[in-house]
Parts: C-alpha cells; structure tokens; sequence
C-alpha cells in the first residue's frame, strides 16, 4: 500500500495545483474597466436617460435582445409565439430572473411596464405600441399581447427596445415625477451605484444576473466633453475606451496599443426641413437643396471619422439593413439646383447644427459650402443640445427653424415601423419635429404594419422610402460617424452587434461571441424560443469534479485489502 502512495499524491497535487490556473484563465478580464462619454446621459432610467441607450441598457433588460447580427433573440422570455390569426402574442418568461432588490420579474412587471409608457408617452418607446390593443397578464410567467394589426416587426419593436419596469416601485408613481427616486433598479448586469451629475458614473456587476456573472466587476464611466481631452486620456492611460473621431486614413499614434472598432452603425444623419414655414413648405424648394448636394463627396469628406461612413444614397435606412432597397433615390445634379434656386425666388435661410456633435457639425459646414456653390444663401448655425431642442420645438415652443442637421434614429432600419415616429400622423408621430403631413405616407405606414408576410411588406416599405424621396420632408445624408477607440490590452472581449458596434451590454457577458451576420427579416416571423441559459463555458467544474473524482479513487485504493 506504501508503494502506491507516492503516485497517488502526485495525481492529487497534479489536479490542485492545475485548479488555480483554470481559474486565471477564467478570470483573465480585468475587474475594472474606465469608459469615458463625452456628456451626462441623465439618470439612466428610461424616463429620465438623454441619449445613450447603451449605458441605460446595462441597467434594465428587455423581452428580446439582438445578437452580433442584428437579430432580436430571447432574452427575458423564454418563448414568443403567435396564433393562427398572427394578432395575439403570447410571451413566456424565464423563471430566474430577479430584480437588483432581489424580487422575482414575473408578467404582472410587463403587463405594467406596456401599460404605464402607453398611458405615460416617451418620444421613443410610446411610438412604438402604436400595433398594441391590449397586454393581458396569463400567468405568473406568462402575458398575452393582443395587436391591432399583424405587426410583424414586433419582436424587434419594442421586444428588443423597450425596458421592462419593475411594477412594485412605478406603479404609485405619481404624474409630475418621471421616474422613483434613488438608484435606479432593473433586471440588467449592471447597477447603478454611483452618478455625479457631469462628472461620472459608476457601474457594478450584479453577480446574480441570469445569464451570468459579467466579465468585469466594475465599470467606471467619466464624463469628459471635449474630444481633445478623451485622447488625451486615451493616451496617458487613464481611461480605457472612448467614442472618438478618427480622420480617415490616419493612424493611432505609435505605440499607443489603442484599435479603433469600425463596426457597422445604423445611425445616420439627415438635412430636416421645417415645413411648415417658408420656403420649405414648397416640395420644389425642398428639392432645390436636395439637388446640390453631392452625398459621396459629403460621406467620404465631411464626417471625419474612420471606416464605416456611408452616404445615404438608398434613403432613409442604412444600405445594409435588411429593408433598404437597392438603387439609388438621390440625384445630384448643380447645376438644376442654381436654376431652380433662381426660379424660385429663395431668401436667405438658416441650418441649424448641433455645437456638441463633431459629425454632424462638420456635415452642416459642408452641406452650407455645397449649397453656396449652388447659389443658395445659407448660413450655418451651432447650437447647444438644449437650444437646438428649443428651435426644433421639443420644449413645449413653437418650431423656429428653417433647416436643421439632426439624426436618422438606428432604430428604423432595424424595422422601419419606426419610420412611422419620424414622418407619421404628428398627432402620434412624437419625433416629427418638421411638421410634414402625407396622407400617402400615412397609408403606406398602415399596409406595412398590416402586412401578411415579409415579403409583401417589404414592398410596402419600398413604396415608403421613395415617396419619402419624392416628398423630401428631409434630405438623408450619411450613416455612420460613431467610432470606439479601445485598449485591447485593458480589455479585448468586446462583441460587435449589427447597427450599434461594441458597446453593447454582450461585450461584458461571458460566453458571448461574435457571429456570423445573417439576413435579418429574410423570412415571416416564427416562433422564438431560447433553451440555454448563456453561463458561458468553464473549465473550473470539470477540474473540482475531477479532484473529487481522483480523490475518491485514492480512498478506494487504499482501503483496507479483504483477507
């Protein structure tokens, strides 16, 4: 028996000294992480968040969410299925998941969360229950959405957008007050723990999120406004990421050991017209400023940031997203625009831009150089955030604008019912601050939310984006223009998804990795379920079962031997 102990502790040193590497390679992401934003986004409620939905999302979660591709997934259901008829929706949710107080979700939070931002309108989330008669709580885990038409972007939006709230501190709420007071409190990675208005934020892991404990334990976000200063610190180390703009052709300094992510963005920018005053309220006026502008020179010239930048030639969605049809809708053509500016008589007018936005700013500049060349007086103006809300009408003022550089939301062309909130009914429509009206375009956005298949609502939307074209309520100009610049020696385990880029909620989950694009909205929808519970993989069990296992060999080796 002696002689077989010297192998036998062998093998069990062998296993208990390999159990703490395992565990390294387990925990090779960095426990702290610095995100640097160029301004406070607000209290990251989804009342009371500015701009950035990707910092509100670490917070709160949603029925569906999309993968590296685009495509809306489960994520708190379980399972989405639909009827026969295709107008009722049935969600069931996953079991495990609790809110950062430590309560259960349960349906009765859905049915409520639908409810209040149905009867509580926010410019974003309220447009999109527009298809939504009735939401029924069924059973603990169980709702039932009842449509007013087939909907069938509905997995996307608002499954894929709209936060779920938790019932049991919004439901007394009271109507002067946007959001509960303290912290806010969701479902997500991620809580709140720390928000110095304008200087920073601060994130910690929830450890018991669903799917799993998040790759970094703190996420660390200050508030830097100036660009200048985001290198800066991008380069002396102090911060670890930073949205950036990035000349084309350059390069990063060398030795720096910073990358730049280039992913797809599906947000654009577009020239808005005010038509509702002169001269824009006129479609050959509107055309005329349409005409002067070359979007190939303005996409590859004006942005100033890395790959990525496109001109939005095809209209009002990204030339990549599923619904973009192919073809170009926008003609240049100089020398009818200096005609038609002489014919028609056209004054001098304003474009407003914002002061903040380096993209969309230097966009404006171009755009007034490209119409001067044609003969147009136009004179840019820069505005802060708050002035441009003002001028576009967002503060409860009348609109004072003539023409404004503002952004083409990523969420159209992911599904273009969002079209509606842009250039729909102004009654429902909480995001056409232009003021246009088409009774055509009305229709068209009703045959697409009652569309049968994918097939005969891609016509539709078709139809939409050239009367769009026709009308010019707005001139597109480009897509893109938002970089990451990261340290992949501070962290390297981000997941580009489809439309938004890396800073994403999955770039701090373990086990998420990229995939392969796939063609969203290729087919009619069909029944989703999600049957993993995305923990990611991990040696570490497998080593823990088998020290147990040589353990209990051992035991049984040197067991008393039977006369």
């Amino acid at each position: 028996m002696l002689r077989r102990l010297p192998p036998i502790v062998a093998l069990v040193l062998a296993a208990a000294l390999a159990l703490p590497h395992v565990v390294a390679a387990q925990s090779q992401a960095p426990s702290h992480l610095r995100i640097a934003i160029p301004a406070d986004d607000g209290s990251l409620t989804p009342y009371t968040f500015e701009s950035g939905y990707a910092f509100m999302s670490l917070v709160y979660d949603t029925l569906t969410w999309r993968d590296a591709a685009g495509q809306p997934r489960p994520w708190l259901a379980r399972a989405i299925t639909r009827d026969a008829s295709g107008l009722n929706v049935t969600v069931r949710l996953r079991q495990d998941v609790k809110w950062h107080d430590g309560r259960p979700l349960t349906a009765a939070d859905v049915a409520f969360t639908y409810r209040h931002m149905a009867d509580r309108p926010h410019p974003r989330f309220t447009p999109q229950l527009q298809d939504i008669e009735s939401v029924t709580q069924t059973g603990r885990l169980t709702v039932r959405f009842t449509l007013r038409r087939r909907s069938l972007g509905l997995e996307d939006q608002p499954f894929a957008d709209v936060p779920i709230l938790p019932q049991h501190l919004w439901a007394a709420l009271p109507r002067n007050r946007r959001a509960p007071r303290g912290r806010p409190i969701g479902t997500g990675p991620y809580r709140l723990t720390s928000h110095e208005r304008g200087r920073s934020y601060r994130f910690d892991a929830n450890r018991d999120y669903f799917r799993g404990s998040p790759s970094v334990a703190r996420i660390d976000v200050p508030i830097i406004d100036r660009e200048d200063a985001l290198a800066d610190a991008l380069l002396r180390r102090r911060i670890d990421a930073a949205p950036i703009t990035v000349p084309p052709g350059s390069r990063l300094p060398s030795g720096s050991g910073l990358r730049v992510s280039d992913d797809i963005s599906y947000t654009g920018t577009m020239l808005l017209f005010n038509v509702d005053g002169r001269p824009f309220n006129r479609i050959a006026a509107r055309r005329a400023v349409a005409r002067a502008l070359d979007l190939d020179a303005l996409a590859g010239n004006a942005t100033g940031v890395a790959g990525g930048v496109v001109p939005a030639a095809r209209g009002m969605l990204h030339p990549r997203s599923p619904w973009a049809r192919a073809g170009r809708l926008h003609s240049f053509d100089r020398a009818a625009a200096r005609l038609a500016f002489a014919e028609q008589g056209i004054g001098a007018f304003r474009i407003a831009a914002p002061s903040n936005d380096p993209v969309r700013l230097e966009a404006g500049k171009r755009v007034v150089r490209a119409l001067g060349a044609a003969g147009a007086r136009a004179r840019l103006v820069e505005l802060s955030p708050g002035a441009l809300d003002r001028v576009l009408g967002r503060r409860g003022v009348p609109a004072s604008f003539d023409v404004a550089v503002v952004g083409i939301p990523a969420l159209a062309s992911y599904d273009p019912a969002f079209l509606r909130a842009i250039f729909g009914d102004a009654s429902v429509a909480s995001l056409n601050d232009g003021g246009y009206r088409s009774d055509g375009f009305d229709a068209l956005a009703e045959r697409a939310a009652s569309a049968r298949t994918v097939a005969e609502r891609r016509v539709v939307v078709t139809q939409q984006l050239r009367l769009l074209a026709r009308e010019l309520p707005a001139v597109p100009l480009l897509f893109g223009g938002g970089t990451i610049v990261y340290r992949p020696t501070a962290y390297d385990r981000w997941v580009g998804v489809r439309g938004v880029g890396i800073l994403d909620k999955r770039s701090f989950l373990r086990g998420q990795t990229a995939q392969t694009p796939a063609t969203a909205g290729s087919a009619d929808p069909r029944d989703l379920t999600d049957d993993s519970d995305d923990q990611g993989f991990s040696l570490v069990p497998i080593i823990v079962g088998f020290v147990v296992i040589v353990l209990a060999g051992c035991l049984w080796w040197l067991r008393p031997a039977r006369r």
